[in-house]
């Protein structure tokens, strides 16, 4: 995993396989302490996530892997 940080907002690179899909995101953390992703793909196509937030970490992480492997829909909150 690797992690970049901003002025304005800290970034990071999650990867993982979920019942065998593959995904990616771009994890940002606002400034008010709400999680989201910038961008996100799952066996390569993106995956729409407008306006989703999460309150940790661990939340958006495993949101994303639910909707990599089918158990979340992508435009949940």
């Amino acid at each position: 995993m690797t992690s970049t940080t901003s002025a304005s907002a800290q970034q990071e690179t999650v990867f993982g396989v979920a019942d065998g899909a593959t995904y990616s995101g771009m994890l940002c953390l606002r400034d008010d302490g709400r999680y989201y992703f910038s961008q996100a793909q799952v066996d390569g196509h993106n995956l729409p996530m407008p306006d989703q937030q999460w309150a940790s970490r661990d939340e958006a992480v495993k949101a994303l892997a639910g909707m990599a492997s089918g158990s979340l829909p992508a435009q949940s909150t």
